[in-house]
């Protein structure tokens, strides 16, 4: 049998992997997380974690750390706009740059609306790069973009969430102009590997090898936290954004709870959430409600609601906001939070980056704020979504032809 690590190095790039996984141990025990030192990088003990809910919990946290940066500030980020959030975030980080800190900026080119912005933090010393510019003769390869969303702080303080800067992420999801999402901070030796992430991009963009000190400091236990940093890339011979899910769905026993904002997962991760629920794992998926930015996505999702829920799944569909969270519950102890969508575009052609915590604390922390979005959404029963019309059905269908664009 394939050893993990020898299957992950066999998957081709931007092609459908369906995956031999059926595990007799589940996601406690030590046997599963052995098994996770397959997705490139092991767990590694020593971290600290806290997560933040929306942009009241992130903002400002992160312009704290940004304030109190010492040798390097990272950033890179997929919506990066002129607006409020944008103005307070190049502002900080002009700041430290004028106190000689070094401070990197990668920027997808389909989310740069800085404007004159980038002019600015180019001015201020800022190292500023937008990964991928759109132009012309690159439009074949507009779909290949960088989604993750990370921000590190002297090599040893990291975040990593489904944000962007962007007023849209402004306040704590009140109402429909401040959407819901979560992002999650760590501290210690993981922060290594987000380090490593964040220069796969930058070198790809710039050339510039990260070195020293400033970027890989000796970092001490900041906490007893096991995390492990999963990343993925159109680039890479592998595609560790589904095998991440796949593995923790396939070993629940008790519980998978997932909030994702572009929910369209390809037939091999919904024969395994349908095999989950049928086992009597508790299996819950809390969508975007009518609030969704992307509606053709929403009706794409919808296409497959009949098959989860006959399967028993439940399906929720959050109603105050566009729900934007990326997070996934398995047993009370394996969390992962990031920017990763249950979607073609995540699993196979963006490059994408997830916090993965395995600790029992953590998962009931962020286990409560899947109840609290629970209360909050809108509940599908089987035989209210049998008796939607005709029109309803007809634009699922449609919108699924669609799906491997999504």
């Amino acid at each position: 049998m394939l050893s993990l690590a020898t299957l992950a190095g066999c998957i081709s790039s931007g092609t459908r992997t369906d995956y031999a996984y059926d595990p007799s141990y589940g996601v406690a025990s030590p046997e599963f997380l052995r098994s996770l030192a397959g997705l490139r990088n092991g767990m590694v003990g020593g971290n600290a974690v806290k997560l933040l809910e929306n942009g009241d919990g992130l903002f400002p946290d992160l312009l704290q750390a940004i304030a109190g940066a010492r040798a390097s500030i990272n950033v890179e980020v997929y919506i990066f706009s002129d607006g409020e959030i944008g103005r307070r975030i190049v502002a900080a980080l002009c700041e430290r740059a004028h106190a000689g800190i070094g401070v990197r900026v990668l920027v997808d080119g389909l989310g740069d609306r800085l404007g004159g912005l980038a002019g600015e933090m180019r001015a201020a010393g800022v190292n500023f790069h937008v990964y991928k510019p759109i132009r012309i003769y690159s439009l074949a390869h507009i779909g290949h973009r960088t989604h993750r969303k990370i921000v590190t702080i002297d090599g040893r303080i990291g975040y990593c969430g489904g944000f962007g800067f962007d007023d849209r992420w402004r306040g704590d999801a009140r109402n429909e102009h401040e959407w819901r999402d979560l992002a999650v901070r760590v501290e210690g030796p993981a922060v290594r590997q987000m380090q490593r992430v964040f220069m796969e991009d930058w070198v790809h963009t710039t050339g510039e090898v990260l070195n020293g000190d400033a970027q890989f400091p000796v970092i001490k236990p900041a906490g007893d936290v096991l995390v492990q940093v999963i990343s993925s890339s159109r680039t890479d011979q592998s595609s560790m954004s589904k095998l991440m899910m796949y593995m923790a769905i396939q070993a629940a026993r008790r519980t998978v709870w997932i909030e994702n904002a572009y929910f369209v997962p390809d037939s091999q991760i919904r024969r395994a959430l349908v095999r989950a629920a049928r086992r009597g794992v508790d299996v819950r998926i809390v969508e975007p409600g009518p609030t969704m930015d992307i509606p053709a996505i929403r009706r794409a999702s919808q296409y497959h609601y009949g098959e989860l829920l006959d399967a028993g799944v439940a399906i929720y569909e959050y109603q105050p906001t566009m729900l934007h969270t990326k997070a996934m519950v398995v047993d009370g102890i394996w969390t992962t939070v990031g920017s990763i969508n249950f979607d073609a575009r995540s699993m196979r052609k963006n490059a994408e980056a997830n916090v993965v915590v395995y600790d029992t604390r953590f998962a009931a922390v962020v286990a409560a704020v899947v109840e609290k979005d629970i209360a909050r959404s809108k509940a599908l029963t089987k035989l209210a979504w049998a008796k939607r019309g005709v029109w309803e059905r007809v634009r699922e269908v449609f919108a699924s032809f669609f799906s491997e664009m999504y």
